[in-house]
């Protein structure tokens, strides 16, 4: 069914004890999959999207900084950057400070599709909160804020 990703969120739509968490959670779903999708038609594999969007911010980060940052298992990336190397996204250049650690840098041609994968950011930002005046957009954005807080004081315990 081309729509199964959206069975669950339609069904909980109509739950009576539906909890934030349990929206939170297929709304986030739902929009990576939007991402996901709108990325794929426009060239940039699964994975590709993390990697490149890390490195626009963190240019010449390790392998091993973009495992943690972007929360893809290390093999996931060593390979995505493999088929971004040979696409000729990406160069691993040896850290002049250090021989033995490779910078991962964006080429013009990866900071072109950093560019294109923003625009989809954004046009799925703009789905998402489609017809929400500003006044909630600011109130949920300070209940999301509270929320997180919560979870990161829970675990900091």
């Amino acid at each position: 069914m081309k729509n199964d990703h959206t069975r669950m969120p339609r069904l909980l739509l109509e739950r009576k004890d539906a909890k934030p968490s349990m929206f939170v959670n297929d709304v986030s779903r739902m929009f990576m999959h939007r991402v996901r999708r709108e990325c794929e038609q426009n060239g940039v594999p699964n994975g590709y999207h993390r990697i490149l969007m890390e490195l626009s911010h963190n240019d010449g980060a390790t392998q091993l900084q973009l495992v943690n940052l972007t929360h893809l298992t290390a093999p996931t990336v060593s390979v995505a950057l493999g088929k971004m190397e040979s696409e000729g996204l990406v160069t691993r250049q040896a850290d002049t400070a250090d021989m033995r650690v490779m910078k991962v840098c964006l080429t013009e041609k990866g900071r072109g599709k950093v560019a294109g994968v923003r625009e989809i950011f954004h046009r799925a930002d703009d789905a998402l909160v489609k017809g929400i005046p500003q006044e909630e957009l600011d109130i949920a954005m300070k209940v999301l804020r509270k929320m997180l807080v919560n979870l990161l004081e829970e675990e900091d315990k």
